[in-house]
């Protein structure tokens, strides 16, 4: 099959998206004998690698040749740039549809996209990361008929990682706290100095014995910058580290190596690095997003709180809340070795080769996976 994989961010870019991409892409290429182009607007110049072809994405109505060179496109997040040229050019348009809603942020606030998109349904799968999250509500609210595909983890590439990330870095605290994301808007690393500030006292003292490692890439976005530098500042007067660009295996080793992995994210879907906290025996903190509750592992920090956009508003007795949890993961043996039997157990089930297997399946056949 000829499958056009359509998005905004893909490989040598680093996040979370890109890595669903570049698992799914590499495998269907390798395994199941697709000829994948990877068409995405990070992209400057075309090139190859592991079988699957790298393409910069048209604009406009220009699109529309790329899709149709293909026998079936994905498309990843209806945030998509290119999402409301391929709707707008819908009769044009060859191949039947699948799309990753990712949140369906923006059909959510564009209805008359979302009116083409149920007009043609025939012609599209809808496919959301879980039947928790607000996009699969949302999809069958207006009669989609979502299809469930998890995503994944490469298990092996932390049971093969024997690199001591402290040593490497010359890490000399008794703590390490880990924060791997990267500085959009929402991430919520700037919430971090506050649970810093809290945990100053009792068992968990952050300005004595522990110190919190950023983990992020440079990214294609404007205010990245602006938000990396206000966060180094505010988290100057604690111990800190602020990884840019490390190697694949070294964020791996940070996973394995860290105390727990604190998740400040204000919004999500459905976060890989819950399922990289997992795969490392890693527990983990975080507030209420996404389908993070339906993680085993960590510990939930429900905060009801939101703004007009949906994005967590944790006030000071939620932040105290959520330096306690840190705390039971760091020092209660009994929990912490709880949560990473469970973690790890779970997460068995989202190895990315259970998990490839559902795309094949939905791009060749559209069937609903139950």
């Amino acid at each position: 099959m000829k499958l056009g994989i359509f998005c905004n961010f893909s490989h040598r870019h680093v996040g979370g998206s890109e890595t669903v991409i570049k698992q799914v892409s590499e495998r269907l290429a390798n395994t199941c004998q697709y000829s994948v182009k990877v068409y995405s607007f990070s992209v400057n110049s075309y090139f190859c690698e592991n079988n699957v072809e790298y393409f910069k994405c048209k604009k406009g109505d220009d699109i529309v040749s790329q899709v149709n060179e293909n026998e079936h496109i994905w498309i990843y997040s209806d945030s998509f740039w290119g999402f409301d040229a391929i709707l707008q050019n819908i009769k044009k348009i060859k191949p039947d549809v699948s799309v990753a809603l990712v949140g369906a942020y923006h059909m959510q606030f564009h209805p008359d996209i979302l009116r083409i998109l149920q007009n043609n349904k025939k012609k599209f799968n809808i496919i959301t990361h879980s039947s928790t999250t607000i996009d699969y509500k949302w999809a069958l609210y207006n009669c989609l008929e979502p299809i469930v595909i998890p995503n994944g983890i490469d298990l092996s590439e932390f049971d093969n990682n024997a690199i001591n990330f402290r040593e490497k870095y010359g890490i000399k605290e008794k703590y390490l706290f880990l924060n791997v994301g990267q500085f959009f808007y929402g991430k919520g690393q700037e919430l971090i100095s506050s649970i810093c500030k809290i945990g100053n006292h009792g068992d968990l003292n952050f300005k004595k014995e522990s110190a919190v490692a950023f983990v992020f890439n440079t990214i294609q976005y404007k205010y990245g910058e602006m938000f990396l530098s206000n966060c180094r500042n505010i988290m100057s007067i604690y111990k800190n580290y602020f990884f840019r660009d490390l190697p694949r295996e070294d964020v791996v080793a940070a996973f394995k190596c860290a105390d727990a992995f604190v998740f400040a994210s204000k919004k999500e879907v459905s976060p890989l690095v819950i399922l990289e906290s997992q795969a490392a025996g890693l527990p983990w903190v975080s507030m209420n997003v996404g389908d993070v509750k339906d993680k085993k592992g960590g510990i939930v920090v429900e905060v009801s709180k939101e703004d007009m956009k949906g994005y967590k508003c944790p006030g000071a007795i939620k932040i105290d809340e959520y330096v306690r949890s840190i705390s039971k993961t760091v020092y209660n043996k009994d929990i912490r070795k709880e949560l990473v039997e469970e973690g790890r157990k779970q997460v068995l089930q989202h190895d990315w080769s259970k998990i490839y297997p559902l795309y094949d399946e939905v791009f060749k056949n559209g069937k609903t996976i139950s």
